[in-house]
């Protein structure tokens, strides 16, 4: 039997239609889902991040908001980069997303 643990935070995790973006030196990524204190994004084509990297950026949400990120690289797996932050995501806006998706995108089984 597995262990199962609580997350520390609370996490929002899109539909591909809703993904907001996370942009890092001119580079575009979709962000697959978001907490407070952590963020997991596709990384596409570009090179994978060494792990401890620190990255920087903005995330860029379907509702218009923009909010300033900042963290540590903490695992690459399957094209998509985790990373720990510093500077995050306020529950806030979290909440707000969580909303936004349960209005705008029930139909997908949300």
């Amino acid at each position: 039997m597995g262990w199962a643990f609580p997350r520390e935070h609370y996490r929002v995790a899109y539909p591909t239609v809703a993904r907001p973006k996370l942009l890092i030196q001119g580079h575009t990524f979709e962000v697959v889902d978001v907490s407070e204190r952590g963020i997991r994004f596709r990384l596409g084509d570009a090179a994978p991040p060494a792990l401890g990297v620190e990255l920087e950026g903005t995330v860029r949400f379907k509702r218009g908001e923009t909010i300033d990120v900042r963290g540590t690289v903490l695992r690459f797996d399957g094209g998509e980069v985790s990373a720990r932050l510093d500077q995050g995501v306020p529950l806030r806006l979290i909440m707000e997303e969580q909303r936004f998706l349960l209005q705008r995108h029930r139909h997908l089984g949300l």
